[in-house]
């Protein structure tokens, strides 16, 4: 565990001060990212947290019965934790109308409260916003209830990081450096007539990362990613779980790496070369690294997402390979949970956002032609006054070994 502080009960203090500005009696949280920000916490598990407003107590947590005690033994905030199971008894709603009546922002008698819940999609699995059903269950155990929806200030309060929680997101980066390391010199290594499997890589990255400190391979896409020749080169391809395909010399390897520590994620993904390179694909690898550079460059308070985006794929147009470039060049990283808003894209919803001071947002470049090879960058970046700042060391360049 790393010496780094985090202030746990100051993530409690501003949700509550955002509970105020919408005039809130509570909320019912359901996010991994608000669990985990609120508790300091890994929690696996369907959990609740019932947070009363400011001066009316500490949050619960509502987690499953089999994980109760190793949580408050590892929580790091001022928050009760209480078990909930599919039972009489036990069940989440009940125990939290109960909560909510102990701390004295519920009164059966008076006024229908108004309750702040996390509404929504989210792209990760991990997500976990209110679901349609867990909503009627709130509206029957707290009768003419207003859901208010909180998704909003959960963002915004996780979007700009704190002094402490950058360095623990650089403590994860090096991690992950640690990681392309140890496989780099595996392959530098190997001993003639050596095969590697995609799954032997993700295990000798995992294994270093480890022993660095490193507590779980976090990402819900398969732990590490190694992709390798057409298992790259897929069509927009974000997604590449490793398998025990092997890695044949001449193709694109990449290796995507997750780290986690104090509850904070790193997310290094880097492209190797075994052997002789074909020509095109060296083309096609020398484009991608002037995308990367042209994103970095471009990672500055200010710039619209949309502006970002363009001048990346402006260069991918005037190389030829404009349609070979995923339209996603980045997205959120936090700590558990926290791993996808914003997601720097183009268009009205997402385009005119800014780059802001002290943002940590994962620069990406996903650069696929099927049949050609495939390649990726992510890289947590800090924003800073004077520009980007990429926290791992891994260079950006193919590695041709």
């Amino acid at each position: 565990m790393s010496d780094i502080k985090i202030n746990w009960d100051g993530h409690i203090e501003k949700y509550q001060n955002a509970m105020e500005e919408l005039n809130l009696d509570f909320c019912v949280l359901t996010r991994v990212k608000s669990i985990t920000y609120l508790t300091g916490c890994f929690v696996p598990w369907k959990s609740y947290i019932l947070l009363p407003k400011k001066g009316m107590g500490n949050p619960t947590l509502f987690t499953v019965l089999l994980d109760v005690e190793r949580i408050r033994a590892e929580a790091q905030s001022s928050i009760d934790v209480q078990g909930w199971g599919p039972m009489k008894g036990f069940f989440w709603e009940k125990k939290t109308q109960s909560a909510a009546k102990k701390a004295g922002v519920y009164n059966p008698k008076g006024r229908p409260p108004r309750i702040g819940v996390e509404l929504g999609i989210d792209i990760c699995v991990t997500g976990q916003m209110l679901s349609y059903t867990e909503a009627e269950y709130l509206k029957r155990i707290f009768p003419g209830c207003e859901l208010v929806d909180f998704n909003e200030k959960t963002e915004r309060i996780q979007f700009i990081k704190e002094p402490e929680e950058i360095s623990m997101l650089r403590k994860a980066s090096e991690i992950t450096d640690i990681g392309q390391i140890a496989v780099k010199k595996e392959l530098i290594e190997r001993p003639p007539g050596k095969i590697f499997t995609e799954n032997e890589i993700a295990g000798i990255g995992t294994l270093a990362m480890r022993k660095a400190g490193s507590n779980y391979e976090w990402t819900f896409t398969g732990n590490e990613e190694i992709g390798s020749g057409y298992r790259a080169s897929w069509t927009f391809n974000g997604c590449t779980p490793a398998t025990n395909k092997e890695v044949q010399e001449g193709e694109s390897l990449l290796v995507d790496l997750h780290s986690e520590v104090g509850c904070y994620l790193g997310d290094l993904s880097h492209n190797y070369v075994l052997g002789t390179c074909p020509p095109e694909l060296k083309k096609f690898n020398d484009v991608y690294e002037q995308l990367c550079y042209t994103l970095i460059d471009h990672m500055k308070p200010g710039i619209t997402f949309d502006e970002c985006y363009e001048a990346v794929h402006k260069v991918a147009e005037k190389e030829g390979y404009g349609n070979d470039l995923f339209f996603g060049i980045g997205h959120g990283i936090g700590l558990i949970g926290n791993e996808s808003w914003p997601v720097i894209v183009p268009g009205k919803e997402w385009g005119p956002m800014v780059f802001e001071e002290n943002m940590v947002e994962i620069a990406a470049i996903v650069f696929n032609r099927p049949g050609l090879g495939g390649l990726r960058l992510e890289s947590p970046t800090l924003v800073t006054s004077k520009g980007a700042e990429v926290l791992p060391k891994t260079r950006f360049e193919v590695d041709y070994v």
